[in-house]
């Protein structure tokens, strides 16, 4: 447990305070003129952005594939939009529809709350998977044009030199020189 004390001592507490009094001085100007009726909603988009903001440093560490799937999936179960309990008609996250019919045991209500969360799940799914291809097809090409630029540079030096290419080809000729060989007189 002494790891744990030399790290709470070695944060820097008051400058953590400061930073948080900040914050929420911020936020109380920014959220001044909204009526009371829509702070709940607001404070839940607010932070539930920052939430997804902080799980892109967690995704970046993930395996490729498995980092996209894990933001994908807390975007559904954060911001997924349900109808609020009652006949209020409001709305309200699709999750807390999902833990109110598992803590009530009424799981006819906790599936039909956790269908949207796996239809925008899906949607997220595809979306990406699109998003993969079109980036792949991207990078192929650019690398494609990168290597003929190359290649076309390759082309203009060896022409500046005198070295030339033949035309026949693709590829640039190497040294035509043949080296030469020391012949006995002898053997004319």
């Amino acid at each position: 447990m002494d790891w744990l004390s030399d790290i709470v001592k070695s944060l820097p507490l008051d400058t953590i305070s400061d930073w948080l009094s900040d914050v929420t001085i911020r936020w109380s100007h920014l959220v001044q003129d909204v009526p009371p009726e829509m702070l709940p909603m607001y404070a839940y988009v607010g932070f539930s952005v920052v939430v997804l903001i902080l799980w892109l440093l967690v995704a970046r560490v993930l395996p490729r594939p498995f980092g996209g799937m894990s933001w994908i999936a807390v975007f559904a179960v954060l911001l997924t939009p349900g109808m609020a309990l009652g006949d209020s008609g409001e709305v309200a996250p699709a999750s807390m529809g999902v833990v109110y019919g598992i803590l009530m045991k009424d799981m006819g209500l906790a599936l039909s709350s956790l269908i949207p969360i796996l239809v925008v799940f899906s949607v997220g799914l595809a979306l990406g998977f699109i998003w993969t291809l079109i980036k792949s097809l991207v990078q192929s090409k650019m690398e494609e044009a990168r290597l003929q630029a190359a290649q076309d540079e390759k082309a203009q030096m060896q022409l500046a030199t005198g070295n030339y290419i033949d035309p026949t080809s693709d590829e640039v000729l190497k040294d035509t020189q043949q080296p030469l060989i020391k012949t006995p007189k002898n053997q004319k």
